[in-house]
This record gives structure tokens, C-alpha cells and sequence, in this order.
């Protein structure tokens, strides 16, 4: 986190400085992939409300799904959280929303506190935190999903939830922006499920819906056992290859989202669906193995993302330059902080 971005983003005083740079700090240990590379695609007076978002999402899934503490611990982290944060947005529903029992670090009282200002001051829907919240608790007594339709509520409430969050960032221009943001979102989530089987095998859970496993011949402790001993089978290899034909299929619906949002902030979403298919890419060419994915892999993946962000960043400036963008309470003029810094 920069100071011209804090400036340019409206943000004065040690409390909004502090809580938003606890965000950063927190993306940067927790060696996101969307930060700090994603982040310089958009305005600087943007960026510390992009942190936000992701710091608080990554925040509450690293609760849920720390291996260091057993269920009965990691809920009342998780409502400690959720009541937190709700306090902090709507003071009105907050007492309901949670008992408020359990430990709130210093680091998590921050990230409340500018999740809570980019609601405030983005206009978001508070509705939508709560859904995420809701549905995201889930994951401590929800291990299986029996059909897509089940995930696809589940991810409408997480993923989709996030992406409309980071679309009113962008600054939409029609509601197609909404609907190719949701897609998108489907896509990686999805894309992330079949990365971390193994993962979220060993804390009991299983993302991918029992029926699309029963149609290639295996039941949930097949694909534990698979897991477990980090082992392809060719049933579970046809699993995770219609999986993946259903990501492309994200993918293809996601495709121009670009074209709907704000022209300063149309490199992230197209950095976001090129590093998409560049994963979907190498799952592919790796004959869809999800436990031998060479680590070779994930930095090519890296290397390309980085190259064609480099020229998206340069495409960002010029279009920055010939359209003014908006950051609520502060003239257009003043939005664009570049010059002042790194």
C-alpha cells in the first residue's frame, strides 16, 4: 500500500490509513495470486478497496479452513468475524447476525474496519456480505454438494458475491457487466475446486457434485482415497475432464466482460480471464492430473500472467488518461494518482 493511493482514494487519517494497510500486509503474507500484480491494473484511488475485498474474503476462508484448530474453535472465530464486520456495516442487524463469542485478532478488527468504509463508500449492497457470510459457514457442516445446481447456489453466494463486488469497483456500464463478472467468477472458483481436492479432501470435504462423480463410475471415498494417495484413476481423470469442459464454458460466457465496465478498469477483468484459461490451459496439457501438476507449471503460468500484464498495465495508463474515472467523494480529476508514485 502507497500513500498516493490512500490519497488518491480519499483516504486521510491514522484509522483509514492503518486498516487499510493492514489489508495490504495481510494480501502480501498470504502471497495472494491476485495481489500485488492484479491490483496495478486498476486506479490507485481503487486499489486500497480492491485489498479490502480480497483481504477480508481471504481472511474469513484462511478461518474456516485452517487445519491448526479443530471445528468447534474455527465457528467461533468465524461468527467472532461475521459479527465484527456486520457490527461495523449495519448496526441495525448486527446483533442477530452473530453471538459475537470467540477471539477477534487486532489484525481482523482492521480488515472489518475497511471492509466495512468500502461498503460504505462504494455503495455496495450490505445483503450481499451477509449472503457471503451466511453461505460461507456452510463449509464447517456442508462436506458434499449431490448436484451442480447445489454448488452453483453455494458459488453464487461466495464467488458470485465477490465478483459483483470487485464489478462496482470497475464501474459497470449495463447489467451484461454483472452476469460476465458472475461467470468468471464460476470459472476460477471452479478451476480452484479441482486444484485443491487433495486439500479439501483432507478437511472432509468434497466440491465436486456427487452426480457428475457418479457418472464417471465413483462415489465420494473414491475420490478421498484417490486423494489420499495423491493418485489419478482414469475414472477420476474423466471427472475432472468434464469439470474442466464446464470451467470453459465459464470462461466462454465471462468473454468481453471488458467491454461493460469503465475503460480505466477494463485490463483487470481481461488479465483475470486470460490467467483463467491460461491455468485451464496447463490442466490440459498436463492430461487433466491434478495431483501431478509439475510445480514447472504454476511459475510458466506466472511468467505468462506477468508478461501480458505488463502490456495490459501500459494500455491501463492511456485509457486512464483519455477517460476520468469515478471514486465516490472525489473529483474525477484527482482519481488518477499515478504521477505522484510508485
Amino acid at each position: 500500500m502507497f500513500a498516493h493511493e490512500l490519497n488518491a482514494a480519499g483516504l486521510r487519517g491514522a484509522e483509514a490509513e492503518a486498516a487499510y494497510t493492514a489489508c495490504g500486509r495481510y494480501l502480501r503474507r498470504r502471497n495472494s495470486a491476485a495481489f500485488p500484480v492484479a491490483r496495478f491494473l486498476l486506479p490507485p484511488g481503487k486499489r486500497p478497496y480492491y485489498d479490502a475485498m480480497l483481504a477480508f474474503c481471504g481472511y474469513a476462508d484462511d478461518v474456516l479452513d485452517t487445519t491448526e484448530q479443530g471445528m468447534h474453535e474455527r465457528a467461533e472465530r468465524f461468527d467472532a468475524l461475521r459479527h465484527e464486520v456486520l457490527r461495523r456495516i449495519d448496526r441495525g442487524t448486527a446483533a442477530t447476525a452473530a453471538t459475537g463469542a470467540g477471539p477477534v485478532t487486532a489484525e481482523a478488527v482492521l480488515i472489518c474496519r475497511a471492509l466495512a468504509h468500502t461498503v460504505r463508500t462504494w455503495d455496495m449492497d450490505p445483503e450481499g456480505i451477509r449472503r457471503f457470510l451466511r453461505t460461507l459457514r456452510t463449509d464447517l457442516d456442508t462436506s458434499t454438494y449431490a448436484t451442480f445446481e447445489d454448488l452453483e447456489l453455494y458459488m453464487r453466494s461466495v464467488s458470485g458475491d465477490m465478483s459483483i463486488w470487485v464489478n462496482t469497483l470497475l464501474e459497470p456500464v449495463d447489467d451484461e457487466a454483472t452476469v460476465k463478472a458472475i461467470a468468471l467468477g464460476y470459472g476460477v472458483y471452479m478451476l480452484d475446486f479441482l486444484d485443491d481436492i487433495a486439500e479439501d479432501a483432507a478437511l472432509g470435504r468434497v466440491y465436486l457434485p456427487l452426480a457428475d462423480l457418479e457418472r464417471h463410475g465413483l462415489s465420494r471415498d473414491d475420490l478421498t482415497t484417490a486423494a489420499a494417495r495423491q493418485r489419478m484413476t482414469p475414472s477420476l481423470k474423466e471427472a475432472v475432464r468434464f469439470e474442466a469442459d464446464r470451467v470453459r464454458r465459464f470462461f466462454r460466457l465471462a468473454d468481453g466482460w471488458h467491454r461493460h465496465v469503465h475503460p480505466s478498469g477494463q485490463e483487470l477483468p481481461r488479465q483475470y480471464l486470460e490467467l483463467g484459461r491460461t491455468v485451464l490451459a496447463e490442466l490440459i496439457r498436463d492430461d487433466y492430473d491434478i495431483f501431478q501438476r509439475r510445480r514447472s507449471t504454476r511459475l510458466l503460468c506466472t511468467a505468462r500472467a506477468g508478461g501480458t500484464t505488463a502490456r495490459s498495465y501500459l494500455r491501463t495508463l492511456r485509457h486512464r488518461r483519455a477517460h476520468p474515472h469515478h471514486i465516490p467523494g472525489i473529483p474525477a480529476q484527482r482519481a488518477d494518482g499515478e504521477a505522484q508514485g510508485g
